[in-house]
């Protein structure tokens, strides 16, 4: 369970209407309850994993704005969600761990943590340090007036996690589909073969970029549910390439 101070005022809203979606990645299923429960009474959206397989299954499908993950986990370390993550998306880390050496302290930003906290945790700390994380996060995204979008362009917006098409909704897109639609609108025009682009989302092996296909089925219907259908070609036996330019803001 998480240490509760004696201050009796808790963050009880998020700023704007959307709660700040925290994925919690820990083992010991006592302090996940406790962490959890902790956090939604705190108004944050929660989902709550023990494992880097079931990471990698949330953060497959759903958006999240912060992570916190525990370092000894029983499939990977922490330490490399974290680096993997952070290659990809703007998510916000912050690793909490019983691991109190300078060494891993160090090792955690390195690894691209924005905090290190350690067990036993304050809640009100964590909370507060969710909390601040999350709206720093979300304002660095221009609004926008003040990057406006040309006219007829797709745009993505990295650190809110969303695809704008030129006309029609914006999509919430999860981790791995932000990763995959950043990639291509990196190298906009060029072919992209399998391989490469599952790397950029974070697969090891050919046999798991099957699951890229998924994810872009999932993208396709995102797209048509908002009005439109997704720039993005299958060039058989070679890769996949956009059909139209997608800028970042």
């Amino acid at each position: 369970m998480p240490q509760q101070s004696t201050s009796r005022s808790h963050v009880t809203r998020q700023a704007g209407n959307e709660p700040v979606r925290v994925i919690l990645v820990e083992d010991d299923l006592d302090l996940k309850q406790g962490l959890t429960d902790f956090l939604r009474l705190n108004s944050f959206a929660v989902t709550e994993v023990g494992s880097g397989k079931e990471f990698d299954l949330a953060f497959g499908t759903d958006a999240f704005d912060v992570a916190i993950i525990d370092v000894n986990l029983p499939d990977i370390s922490g330490f490399d969600i974290a680096q993997r993550v952070k290659k990809t998306t703007n998510l916000g880390i912050i690793m909490l761990t019983a691991r109190t050496l300078r060494d891993d302290k160090l090792r955690g930003y390195a690894e691209g943590a924005n905090l290190y906290l350690t067990k036993p945790v304050d809640g009100d700390e964590l909370v507060f340090a969710v909390k601040n994380l999350a709206e720093r996060l979300r304002q660095n995204v221009k609004t926008p007036k003040e990057a406006p979008q040309p006219t007829g362009s797709w745009s993505i917006d990295r650190i809110g996690q969303r695809l704008v098409p030129p006309q029609g909704k914006a999509m919430k897109l999860s981790g791995r589909e932000a990763a995959l639609i950043s990639k291509l609108a990196e190298e906009s025009g060029r072919i992209i073969s399998r391989a490469e682009l599952g790397l950029a989302m974070g697969y090891e092996t050919i046999l798991d970029t099957r699951s890229l296909d998924a994810v872009l089925q999932r993208l396709r219907v995102k797209a048509r549910d908002a009005g439109t259908e997704l720039p993005i070609q299958v060039i058989h036996g070679s890769g996949f390439q956009l059909s139209a330019k997608i800028i970042f803001r």
